[in-house]
């Protein structure tokens, strides 16, 4: 038995350090191939499930028993307090007579409410090559960072090139005055602004942070995207050590 229990400690010991070498001795695609051969599967994966594209919850937060104070929020989902224009919280509707009133409402959503959100750094070198949409001019001094996915009203069509009023816009002055990217024992980077886009991606976003004097560094270990608009709250958090591109931090 001791025998027995010595020969798997041998063995072990032999075992984890080879695990350990062929671990490190693996290399991604985007560090092991040139751009020009990624494959268009290839590609799809750095755009969106990459170190540099992760995946968030946009979680709807309402505090229990009190009413939320907030009107025409995007409908999250069924039966949710304030989420159409004009409604009342707390309110019941008539009914005829004979019949039992309803129950009292309640601001107890039950379930949790929450979207999928992408965040890309659209700015990465590696996001670039990939064939990302193309940035607007003079972005060099700003972190860009695209959201897909956010709980947004399609925009409207107007009759007659009509123009009509962008019905997110309450909520698009919110996401820009709250959104920052944080970082760990440093000031925060707000966002300077926020661009959408048009057509079929009418409801995705591009965030701006500038750079600035002190640029985010890969001894940070990890910064985190948070975002907070109306009841809605978004945090992705991205892992510094695993966005290295050719050696260097590609952000």
């Amino acid at each position: 038995m001791l025998r027995t229990r010595r020969c798997l400690l041998l063995g072990a010991a032999t075992i984890w350090p080879a695990f350990h070498a062929l671990q490190a001795a693996r290399k991604e695609f985007w560090e092991s191939k040139d751009p020009a051969a990624w494959s268009s599967e290839e590609k799809r994966i750095l755009l969106g499930q990459s170190p540099w594209a992760r995946e968030g919850m946009a979680r709807f937060e309402v505090e229990r028993n009190r009413a939320p104070a907030y009107q025409g929020v995007a409908r999250p989902g069924g039966g949710v307090p304030g989420a159409l224009p004009g409604s009342t919280p707390g309110a019941a509707t008539s009914v005829p007579i004979g019949e039992a009133p309803p129950p009292v409402p309640s601001t107890d959503t039950g379930q949790s409410v929450q979207f999928r959100v992408l965040a890309r750094w659209e700015s990465a070198k590696p996001v670039r090559l990939a064939g990302a949409p193309q940035l607007p001019e003079e972005t060099a001094g700003f972190y860009v960072i695209r959201l897909r996915g956010m709980p947004l009203l399609p925009p409207r069509k107007g009759g007659n090139g009509e123009s009509v009023p962008n019905p997110n816009q309450e909520m698009l002055e919110a996401i820009r005055q709250n959104s920052r990217i944080d970082r760990k024992d440093k000031i925060a980077i707000p966002c300077a602004h926020l661009l959408t886009g048009t057509g079929e991606s009418a409801t995705e976003l591009l965030l701006f942070f500038a750079r600035g004097a002190d640029p985010i560094a890969v001894s940070e270990k990890a910064v985190t995207l948070e975002s907070r608009f109306g009841p809605f709250h978004l945090s992705v958090k991205f892992p510094l050590k695993d966005m290295i591109y050719k050696g260097a931090l590609a952000l």
